[in-house]
C-alpha cells in the first residue's frame, strides 16, 4: 500500500476508535466544534450530522477492509493520488459514484510557515471565475473552512452564499474534506469526467475569511500551482498475473532535427520469446526530452512471418517502401498520458508462429523554437503475459482523416468538425455480437478545445463513448472508461472536435504538422477485428462543388478550380455567412469514408466515396436537470463562458 494509503488508514483507524469510545480527536463537523482539550460542544444532533458520521464510517471501512480482506483490494483501486508540487503536497482522492461526491485528503498542506491552504477548480486554469475551498489552521484550536468563488478578473474572493466544502479533519499538516459532483450552486464548478483544472496555494499571512469579500491572495509560484487531471476517473486496474515479460521499443540517442515538425521512425526486431503468442497487459511511456515529444505510436508490420523488414532509424518520409506494411497500431502515447493498463479480461495480442517479428516506433517531435543539439531516446515499455486472457484486444481510429480537405475558419471560439464511423462500415466490419470499448484517447493539435464521441443506433442516440468539454492538447490521457459501451453492427460513431481560432488571421487546415489540425479518438476495445480505421472527410466531389460556388457566387476570385485546395481555403476572405456555409456543407454533404483494414485497404461491399453522412441532431446537454431550484439568485454560473457556433457556452 502507498504511504498516502497508510496515512489515511491510520487516521481512519484513529477516527473509528475515538468514535466508538466517544473520545473525538480534533475534527470540525457542521454541528460540532472540537478544541484541543477535546471538549465537545454539541449544538444539535441532526440527521445531517448522522449522515456525515455514516459517510466517514463508510470511507474508513473502504480504506481499512483491504488490509484484512486481501481479495478485495479496494484501497489499491479506488484511491488516486498526485503530488501537486511534484515533491511534498500529496493530493489523494476517492470517488463515491453512488453518492455522487469526492473525498479529498491532502498531506503536508500545512507546516510551520503555512497556516492556510486552498484547493479550487476553474474552467481552463484561469483564476477568474474559479471555485475555491479555503482552509485556515489556527494552531489547532479553531479551524476554518470557507467555500468561495473569485471575481471574473480574479482580483477578489467572494464568500459563497451556499457552503459546500464539508470538512472532515484538519491538523497541523493535513486536511480531509468532501464535495458533491454537482452542488446545485451556480457559484460552484460542476465536477465532470473530462479534464479538470485543479488550483492550489498556501501561505502564512492571515486571511479575512469571515468577510464577504477579500483580495485574492498573492503567493509565489513555488507555493501555488495548477494541475490538469481527470478527477472523476474509473477505478485503477490491477494486473492479476505476476509473471510479466517486458519489451522496450525506443529510440537510441537520436539527434532531434532543428525544425518544427518531425515524424521519426525506428524499426526494430522483437525478442525471440515472442515466437509464442502473448497478451500485452500494460504499456508505459519512456520520455527523455519532455516538451518536445508530442506523441508516439507503435505499429506492427502486418505481413508474412518470414518477411525481413529492413531496420531503419530516421525521418519517416525517408522510410523504405517495404516498411509501409508496418501500420497496425499496437500502442500509443500523447502529451499528458501516463501508464495504461488493460482490463483483466483482455489483452493486446503480440507474437505467435505466424506473427512477423518486426515493429515500428513513430515519434512526433514538436520543436517550435527550432532548438539544436538535443538528443532523444524516448519510447514505450510494454508489459505482457504468456498466459492468454479471454479476449484479444484491438485499437481503432475514429474521427477525421488527416487531410487538408477539412478547414477551420479564423476567429472562431468553438468551430466543430465531425468525423464519422457510419453504420454501413460497422455493418460489414464488426462481429454479430459487437465490440466493447474500454479505453479512449482523444487527440487534436493546438486549437482543439473540446472533443466528444457520440453513439447512435438507428435514430436513437445512446450514451456518449467519451467527452471532454475542457480538453487540452497538453493533457491527452489514454483513459480507461467507467462506462464501457457495446457497439453493434449497424451502429454509428460520430467524433466531433471543437476548435478555438480566435486571434488567427487565416484558416487552419487538417494535416500532420503541429500547426495543422487533427480530430481523433483512439479507442481500445475487444474482441479484436480487422477494422483499424473508421474515419471520414468531406467527399472530393462535394469539395469541388463548394469551391465552384465560392468562386462564382461569393466572388472569391483567389480560388482556382484547378489549384490546391489548401491554397483555395487560404484565399477566402472569411465572413460569418461564409463560415456558416462551410459548416453547413460539412454536416450535410456526402463523405469520403475510410473503412479500412490495417493494410490501409477498404472493406469490400460498399461504395465508400460519396457515402451518406450520419444525421446528428445538435443537442445542448442539460447538466443541471437534477437541481429543481437551481440558481435562485440568478447568478451567472461559473462554468458558463463564451458561446460557440452552436450556442453551447462552455468556453
Amino acid at each position: 500500500m502507498t504511504s498516502s494509503g497508510n496515512n489515511l488508514t491510520k487516521e481512519c483507524t484513529y477516527w473509528l476508535r475515538n468514535q466508538l469510545s466517544h473520545q473525538h480527536p480534533h475534527y470540525h463537523y457542521g454541528n460540532y466544534q472540537i478544541d484541543r482539550p477535546q471538549k465537545l460542544k454539541q449544538r444539535s444532533i441532526s440527521k445531517h450530522h448522522t449522515n456525515k458520521i455514516t459517510w466517514m464510517f463508510m470511507l474508513c471501512l473502504l480504506v481499512i477492509l483491504p488490509l484484512t480482506t486481501m481479495a478485495n483490494r479496494l484501497s489499491d483501486t479506488k484511491l488516486h493520488e498526485i503530488y501537486l508540487d511534484n515533491k511534498e503536497i500529496k493530493l489523494s482522492w476517492m470517488v463515491d459514484w453512488y453518492k455522487q461526491e469526492v473525498l479529498f485528503h491532502l498531506q503536508n498542506a500545512f507546516n510551520e510557515q503555512h497556516r492556510w491552504f486552498y484547493l479550487g477548480f476553474s474552467k481552463r486554469g484561469d483564476i477568474g471565475d474559479a471555485d475555491i475551498c479555503f482552509f485556515e489552521n489556527q494552531n489547532g484550536f479553531f479551524n476554518i473552512v470557507t467555500d468561495t468563488y473569485t471575481s471574473p478578473d480574479g482580483k477578489f474572493v467572494h464568500k459563497d452564499y451556499q457552503q459546500d466544502c464539508v470538512l472532515f479533519k484538519m491538523d497541523e499538516y493535513t486536511l480531509a474534506f468532501k464535495r458533491k459532483f454537482d452542488t446545485c450552486d451556480p457559484s460552484d464548478f460542476r465536477m465532470h469526467e473530462g479534464t479538470m483544472y485543479v488550483m492550489w496555494a498556501r501561505g502564512g499571512k492571515d486571511l479575512q475569511l469571515a468577510d464577504y469579500q477579500f483580495p485574492f491572495p498573492n503567493v509565489s509560484q513555488h507555493e501555488s500551482g495548477i494541475q490538469m487531471m481527470q478527477l472523476l476517473r474509473s477505478d485503477k486496474i490491477l494486473i492479476p498475473e505476476t509473471d510479466l515479460k517486458v519489451v522496450e521499443i525506443r529510440l537510441h540517442n537520436v539527434s532531434i532535427p532543428d525544425k518544427e515538425t518531425t515524424y521519426w521512425c525506428h524499426i526494430q526486431k522483437l525478442d525471440d520469446f515472442l515466437v509464442r503468442k502473448h497478451h500485452v497487459v500494460q504499456f508505459e511511456p519512456i520520455i527523455t526530452t519532455p516538451g518536445l515529444v508530442h506523441h508516439m505510436e507503435v505499429f506492427h508490420c502486418e505481413t508474412d512471418w518470414n518477411v525481413e523488414i529492413p531496420l531503419f532509424n530516421g525521418d519517416c518520409e525517408q522510410m523504405p517502401s517495404t516498411a509501409k506494411v508496418c501500420s497496425k497500431v499496437v500502442a500509443l502515447w500523447a502529451m499528458g498520458s501516463s501508464t495504461f493498463t488493460y482490463p483483466p479480461e483482455t489483452g493486446l495480442p503480440m507474437g505467435g508462429k505466424t506473427y512477423n517479428p518486426f515493429i515500428r516506433l513513430e515519434v512526433h517531435f514538436n520543436n517550435p523554437e527550432i532548438k539544436k543539439g538535443l538528443v532523444d531516446s524516448s519510447g514505450l515499455r510494454i508489459k505482457m503475459v504468456s498466459q492468454l486472457r479471454q479476449f484479444d484486444a484491438g485499437v481503432m481510429e475514429l474521427g477525421l482523416e488527416y487531410t487538408d480537405k477539412m478547414a477551420i475558419p479564423p476567429g472562431q471560439i468553438g468551430f466543430p468538425l465531425s468525423g464519422y464511423c457510419i453504420a454501413e462500415c460497422t455493418e460489414v466490419a464488426l462481429p454479430r455480437t459487437g465490440i466493447v470499448i474500454f479505453g479512449s484517447q482523444l487527440h487534436t493539435h493546438l486549437t482543439g478545445v473540446r472533443v466528444l464521441t457520440r453513439h447512435f443506433r438507428g435514430v436513437e442516440e445512446l450514451r456518449e463513448v467519451n467527452r471532454d468539454d475542457y480538453y487540452s492538447h497538453h493533457f491527452q490521457e489514454m483513459r480507461n472508461l467507467r462506462y464501457k459501451p457495446r457497439v453493434l453492427p449497424g451502429d454509428a460513431l460520430v467524433t466531433t472536435c471543437y476548435y478555438n481560432t480566435v486571434g488567427k488571421d487565416n484558416c487552419t487546415l487538417g494535416g500532420f504538422s503541429i500547426s495543422d489540425e487533427m480530430c481523433v479518438n483512439y479507442i481500445h476495445y475487444y474482441p479484436a477485428t480487422s477494422l483499424e480505421v473508421c474515419k471520414s472527410s468531406v467527399s472530393e466531389e462535394t469539395l469541388e462543388n463548394y469551391f465552384i460556388y465560392i468562386k462564382t457566387k461569393e466572388h472569391q476570385h483567389g480560388v482556382r478550380l484547378d489549384g490546391a485546395r489548401s491554397k483555395n481555403y487560404q484565399s477566402i476572405k472569411w465572413t460569418q455567412p461564409r463560415v456558416d456555409q462551410l459548416y453547413t456543407m460539412y454536416i450535410q454533404e456526402p463523405l469520403s469514408m475510410q473503412c479500412n483494414k490495417s493494410d490501409n485497404t477498404r472493406f469490400q461491399g460498399y461504395q465508400w466515396e460519396n457515402a451518406p453522412i450520419t444525421p446528428v441532431q445538435i443537442k445542448i446537454p442539460m447538466h443541471r436537470k437534477l437541481c429543481p431550484n437551481y440558481n435562485p439568485l440568478w447568478l451567472k454560473p461559473l462554468d458558463r463562458g463564451d458561446c460557440d457556433l452552436l450556442g453551447e457556452c462552455i468556453y
